[in-house]
């Protein structure tokens, strides 16, 4: 396993000289974390011989057992060398690790075969180092002896049981909530080092089960980027003065059927009488149908259009950026809030990858006391805590509070249990509490020297649970509440009937921060004329939404006969899934 080890660095080592211009500030560091995840991969890789190599058997099965150890450990390693040797060659192209789906793409790609030959030329010697360090490690695994296992031996036994534990522990990346990703190299490095932490074999067994999207080529380059781009640039408004801070609050579970000014049946009155105040969408559209799904559709506008998360998917390993990383060129501080257990649905991964500069969850809180039992710090106290970490920052900020208390199992706290509203949902008496929790919130905000040159930003995650039949239909399950504030008043009114999407948030805000850059974003800013469909995926469908006109659903199989006004919307629904898929595959999702 250590030669394996040694073999897999060298293959790394190789990768930084070959593509040193991506990699400028790999160091030591990133190298312990390489291993570590190497040994990750080992262990993955190698559960089946090291189970084999430890069971106690009789003497009579020991040559057999050792045909078959030597034919495990030389097809393991040879998979796992080609892997790593195909990035090499291939990295400089793609600039992220191999992925599954990635791996099979290229493979069933004509232009592949045709490439063939050239990067056979190009790189002989990869092929002569991938040869030789084959060959190595067999000479060296066959030098080595097998120790002969004594089947009536209880340390036998023992060992085994210890040795696989160990081996699956390895496996996993430790005791956290969840099996080690793809994601969790940003929790250790920065997002650009994260393809030389990480090794292929790693990123390719990780992906192996999600069917990743299939590029399309509904239009020329040039005609897909005539009907939309999403490499755009801002456009400032310059309605706030200078540098405005954010304060982006993501509320869980915050449907509009239970929610805001333009509820029939709101649990949020303090809330609403924010949002009327605010340059508020009424027809506001979930992108996201998760709480995983939703970050980055928010933070990066990037959409789960897909049948696998993006945070879980191998695109999450793409060059991106998102609030954080674009601010940042301007100075921002930049702080994510969620009071869960920290590794819950890999937020602090996503946080780390897209650049956010701090992340307080239930460790940094400290205190378990306010633990909901379930779930993780109560938002009365968890919201009013943020404040007193931004208070340490230095302006302009941005910062993101994921509230958790509207989650399942819907618990409320005790001294908020004779405050709050039933409803015919259990998700309503959370709603309500946390309406509680930031009414507390922004009481205090509007105390700080920083409330009145600060734009908050207010949307839902996704639509709650209900059991309401007459809350269920497919636009129902993706209406929210989203919302600009600043204390100035400068915001324009919105219309009612305007739909607006959880990816037209960043292009949006870049507008209103003032910001001039150029960015990558599904979504486009409601200060841009051209109005684009707000769209929602399920079960390989888009759905388009639109205020008072039944949802478009379209897929490639569909031959549904169609108005000329929803032709053009789905031609324009192609585009920008054309672009999408080219986005992820390609990884062009910076500008």
């Amino acid at each position: 396993m250590g030669l394996v080890l040694l073999v897999l660095e060298l293959y790394r080592i190789i990768l930084l000289v070959t593509n040193s211009k991506s990699f400028k500030n790999f160091g030591f560091y990133e190298h312990i974390v390489g291993i570590w995840f190497d040994l990750i991969t080992v262990a993955l890789f190698f559960l089946p011989f090291i189970f084999l190599f430890l069971i106690p058997v009789g003497r009579s099965l020991e040559k057999v057992r050792s045909f078959v150890l030597l034919f495990l450990f030389a097809s393991t390693s040879i998979l796992i060398f080609f892997f790593n040797a195909w990035d090499v060659a291939y990295f400089s192209y793609t600039e992220k690790r191999t992925s599954y789906d990635y791996l099979i793409y290229m493979l069933n790609n004509p232009e592949t075969t045709s490439l063939a030959g050239d990067f056979l030329l190009e790189f002989w010697w990869l092929i002569l180092f991938f040869i030789l360090s084959f060959s190595g490690l067999i000479f060296g695994y066959l030098k080595l002896k097998n120790p002969v296992s004594n089947f009536k031996s209880l340390s036998s036994w023992v060992g085994l049981i210890v040795g696989t534990l160990l081996t699956i522990l390895i496996g996993r990346g430790g005791f956290q909530l969840k099996p080690v990703g793809v994601l969790e190299s940003t929790n250790y490095c920065s997002l650009e080092n994260s393809p030389a932490v990480l090794n292929s074999a790693f990123t390719i067994i990780k992906t192996y089960d999600f069917v990743g999207v299939e590029k399309k080529d509904y239009f020329s380059e040039q005609e897909v980027n005539r009907l939309f781009n999403p490499i755009q640039k801002s456009n400032p408004q310059y309605l706030l003065p200078g540098k405005p801070n954010v304060v982006f609050i993501l509320f869980e579970s915050f449907g509009t059927m239970y929610c805001g000014p333009a509820s029939p049946a709101s649990y949020t009155p303090f809330l609403d009488s924010i949002l009327s105040q605010s340059m508020y969408f009424d027809y506001g559209i979930a992108n996201a149908r998760t709480s995983m799904d939703a970050l980055p559709t928010v933070v990066s506008s990037i959409p789960t259009w897909m049948n696998e998360s993006f945070i879980l998917s191998s695109y999450s390993s793409n060059q991106f950026e998102g609030f954080p990383s674009i601010l940042k060129k301007d100075g921002y501080e930049s702080a994510f809030f969620h009071g869960a257990t920290n590794g819950s649905m890999r937020f602090d991964a996503f946080a780390s990858a897209v650049g956010f500069d701090h992340y307080f969850g239930r460790s940094e809180y400290g205190n378990d006391q306010h633990f909901d039992g379930n779930w993780g710090i109560e938002d009365h106290h968890f919201m009013s805590w943020s404040i007193d970490q931004m208070n340490e920052f230095k302006k302009p900020f941005f910062s993101m509070i994921f509230t958790l208390s509207s989650h399942h199992p819907f618990t409320v706290p005790k001294e908020y249990k004779n405050k709050v509203r039933l409803g015919l949902d259990p998700l309503c008496k959370t709603i309500n509490y946390v309406d509680f929790a930031f009414k507390s919130f922004w009481k205090k905000a509007q105390k700080q020297d920083w409330f009145k040159n600060t734009l908050f930003i207010f949307c839902a995650d996704h639509v709650g649970p209900t059991s309401r039949a007459d809350r269920a239909s497919l636009e129902w399950g993706h209406r929210i509440p989203i919302a600009f504030y600043h204390a100035s008043g400068r915001l324009p009114q919105v219309k009612d009937g305007i739909p607006f999407q959880q990816i037209d948030i960043l292009p949006t805000a870049l507008d209103l921060l003032n910001q001039k850059t150029s960015f990558f974003a599904m979504g486009s800013s409601y200060f841009k004329k051209k109005r684009l469909p707000k769209l929602a995926y399920s079960s390989e469908n888009l759905i388009a939404f639109e205020k008072g006109i039944d949802p478009i659903l379209w897929n490639e199989q569909q031959k549904t006969k169609r108005s000329k006004k929803e032709i053009s919307k789905i031609r324009m629904i192609k585009a920008i899934y054309q672009q999408y898929t080219s986005a992820l595959i390609q990884n062009k999702m910076k500008p």
